[in-house]
């Protein structure tokens, strides 16, 4: 019976190999039908009779295995034949309805590459003045989905024929609990629950013939490829000392500040009609009369918040800072960041939920430039280096992470290595055909300079 953990392991795993199938999916969109690069049609023997797959949900757990579904012989992952046969008859109308080919017995329809990146077809088509520059964008997409969905068959069906009996009944408990957990969505009405479930354009049958296909995945890469990952303590370490700056936390604080200009204390120009405008030339003596009234007004504005005033509202009214419209708060503010250094070493003195006096930063060059500052310190995050102890469970999962995803690309690059070009460019050239008669039938007028506009979307 399945453990526990099942359900976790299940989906982290079926995220590192759906992580695993895209980056080979990647890994050779802009090769060329000629050329014998990485692609999905590996272990493809156009003469060998397709192998005869099995019942969508899979033998009776009590069934004896077939033939074709024994276990192979031999250490590691083992490659799986693909056959190919010709899809469409030279001259016949395709549709979306089309045979593309088998995988392994499973059959691939043009509709099962079309209709994933249908919306991308669409937009390519309304984007694109030609035809034939429609044809050079969707040949990309098409063949990224088209390696994508081979590459799944193929993993598919290799995990099926390691199957065991006592798997397959714990993947029919695990299936049945499903349908169990989606029918009591519906009051216990099947008919109900596929209703919905085609509404977003699935049905129950659909639904847990997904997941039964992703616990297969997930039962196979455990016992394949799992036991091959080995993360040892000297590894561990030596990642630590290489990457010491991520698990390092600089020290930062949670700074309330108020900035107040001085130059709001000097004295009123006598030529201004409104006397709102300073004067433009102040003397020394001015200046420091200046300083004192602005610290004192600031002494003003301290002891109101420490009786009880809102530091927000202050701030809002009297500061001048940017973050003076914020209650002039700096949130997780690190050393660095402030262009005094003087107001920065004071700030992050201060012990947590405490205020300062107020401080005068005075500018030599530009006495306009001078101004008090009231701080106060929320929370405070001191420097700290994350100890080895702890880091190491993180660290041994993101090598086992990467060594997993090594070890997938490993697997998928022995199969792209005996690829058979020719059966994937025929698929690619009659998926392409139905997806150009869909997306951009009008050929001869486009071609001409004829313009998008009159073709449907």
């Amino acid at each position: 019976m399945a453990s526990p953990k099942r359900g976790h392991t299940f989906q982290c795993h079926w995220a590192y190999l759906t992580l695993a199938l895209a980056a080979a999916s990647l890994a050779g969109c802009g090769e060329s039908a000629s050329t014998p690069a990485i692609g999905p049609g590996a272990f493809i023997r156009p003469s060998s009779p397709p192998v005869a797959s099995a019942a969508p949900n899979g033998p009776a757990p009590d069934a004896p295995l077939p033939p074709s579904t024994q276990p192979l012989s031999g250490p590691g992952l083992r490659p799986v034949v693909a056959t190919f046969p010709p899809s469409v008859t030279p001259g016949r109308p395709r549709s979306v309805a089309a045979l593309l080919g088998t995988v392994n017995g499973q059959p691939l329809f043009v509709q099962d590459i079309l209709a994933p990146i249908a919306a991308q077809l669409a937009g390519e088509a309304a984007t694109s003045r030609t035809q034939a520059y429609f044809k050079q964008r969707a040949t990309a997409s098409i063949a990224r989905e088209l390696r994508l969905k081979i590459d799944n068959l193929l993993m598919l069906h290799a995990a099926e024929r390691q199957l065991s009996r006592d798997q397959r009944r714990e993947i029919a408990v695990w299936v049945a609990r499903k349908k169990a957990k989606l029918v009591a969505q519906y009051f216990g009405s099947e008919e109900m629950a596929d209703q919905a479930l085609r509404q977003h354009g699935s049905s129950l049958q659909k639904t847990l013939r997904h997941f039964r296909h992703k616990l297969i995945v997930e039962m196979y890469v455990d016992g394949q490829l799992l036991p091959s990952i080995i993360i040892t303590r000297r590894q561990i370490w030596a990642y630590y000392q290489r990457h010491l700056k991520k698990f390092t936390r600089p020290a930062q604080i949670s700074l309330y500040t108020i900035t107040y200009p001085v130059i709001r204390q000097w004295p009123r120009d006598p030529n201004d009609p409104t006397h709102t405008q300073p004067i433009r030339h102040p003397t020394p003596a001015q200046v420091r009369e200046a300083c004192r009234k602005a610290l004192a007004y600031c002494q003003q504005l301290e002891n109101r918040i420490r009786h009880g005033a809102d530091f927000a509202v202050l701030a809002q009214d009297n500061s001048v800072d940017y973050q003076a419209q914020n209650g002039g708060h700096w949130a997780n503010l690190r050393r660095g960041t402030l262009s005094n250094l003087r107001l920065e070493k004071k700030a992050f003195a201060l012990p947590p939920h405490t205020m300062a006096p107020p401080l005068l930063i005075a500018n030599k060059q530009d006495p306009r430039r001078d101004v008090v500052v009231i701080m106060r310190v929320g929370a405070v995050q001191h420097h700290r280096v994350i100890p080895f102890a702890v880091a190491q469970k993180t660290i041994n999962q993101k090598l086992r992470d990467r060594q997993f995803r090594r070890l997938m690309h490993r697997y998928y690059q022995r199969m792209y290595s005996q690829a058979a070009i020719a059966a994937r460019a025929q698929m690619l050239r009659t998926a392409l055909s139905v997806a150009t008669a869909l997306y951009y039938p009008r050929a001869s007028a486009d071609e001409n300079g004829g313009s998008p506009s009159s073709r449907p979307g």
